[in-house]
């Protein structure tokens, strides 16, 4: 008799219901996800091509003029402008003091007269050099600008592209983790459903163990084979009335958390394996037990039909009538 019977439950086919409802949300949402992605993946392929067809030619055009922007010739037609501004207004500021000398009744050919000339003259040299010198900067710095425009304008290349793409594979990654989601729920469901299952199981066969552990061997006992055709060194066995004679058979109840803890009547497997030298010490087994008894039984049946025998025989020879010769004397 084997402990708990039966084998442990399989998954239930219809558990899993939910679950694959679950699923099949997922990828429908996969699939719209998908379909998403296509329309964002067409418009990330308008934005690339418009990039490249109106704007590329263009940023081109503009960073070539801005490589181009500071060049000799550009450097010096800025700088002879500027000279040429410096001179208009020396002229004109020249003119202005020569009429202010004559109101005053300076002699245009005294030495006082020549004399402001000279220091109009080297003002204006100095301001026309560094006219020259802010014009050149001023191309340079321009030319800095045009070309940092240029380098920026290179960092914010296929923008709206790379954009549009991005979103596109962000809604097919979304559907994607959907149907995964809905996939893991599904696994997760079923194997809660069927732990839960085994849960039950191993509870009950715990149950069934603690009945087993209550019939101690006897279970094995019962599986045992008793047919003579399995046996070999048999030999007959004598005295066993005297074993069950010297054993002590009292009531007695397990230790907590011994057999079943509940009270029974018996013999102690120390004492019946010291008489019958069968066993271990610690348990009896159900077929050495009956064995016993039942050899003891026969041998006390032995002795009843003896006793019987000569309890017959007495009775009889009193019962016998005397004989004549036995009356005459």
């Amino acid at each position: 008799m084997g402990k708990g019977g039966g084998s442990a439950p399989k998954p239930d086919p219809q558990i899993g219901k939910a679950a694959l409802e679950t699923a099949e949300t997922g990828r429908r949402y996969l699939a719209w996800m998908q379909d998403q992605a296509k329309v964002t993946n067409e418009w990330a392929a308008e934005d690339r091509d418009r990039q490249q067809s109106v704007f590329v030619p263009l940023e081109d055009q503009y960073i070539a003029e801005a490589k181009a922007y500071d060049s000799p010739e550009r450097r010096q037609a800025a700088v002879a402008q500027a000279v040429a501004d410096v001179r208009q207004q020396s002229a004109l500021a020249r003119g202005q003091q020569q009429r202010q000398l004559s109101a005053m009744g300076v002699n245009p050919s005294s030495g006082r007269f020549a004399s402001e000339a000279r220091k109009t003259a080297t003002s204006e040299a100095l301001a026309a050099a560094g006219a020259s010198n802010t014009a050149r900067r001023q191309v340079e710095a321009t030319a800095e600008g045009k070309m940092a425009n240029a380098i920026n304008l290179g960092k914010g290349l296929a923008v709206n592209p790379a954009t549009s793409m991005q979103i596109s594979n962000g809604a097919a990654s979304s559907g994607f983790q959907g149907a995964m989601q809905g996939t893991q729920a599904q696994g997760s469901m079923l194997n809660q459903q069927y732990q839960n299952q085994l849960s039950a199981y191993n509870a009950q066969q715990q149950s069934a163990a603690g009945f087993g552990q209550a019939i101690g061997m006897l279970g094995g006992a019962w599986l045992m084979s008793s047919s003579e055709e399995v046996k070999e060194n048999k030999r007959p066995v004598h005295g066993v009335l005297d074993a069950v004679k010297e054993l002590r058979v009292e009531k007695w109840q397990y230790k907590p958390g011994e057999g079943d803890g509940g009270e029974h009547i018996g013999p102690y497997a120390e004492e019946f394996t010291a008489k019958t030298g069968l066993g271990n010490g610690k348990e009896i087994s159900i077929i050495d037990a009956l064995g016993i008894n039942m050899g003891a039984t026969k041998e006390l049946a032995g002795q009843v039909e003896e006793l019987a025998a000569k309890v017959d025989s007495i009775a009889g020879a009193k019962g016998k009538p005397k004989t004549r010769e036995a009356v005459d004397a």
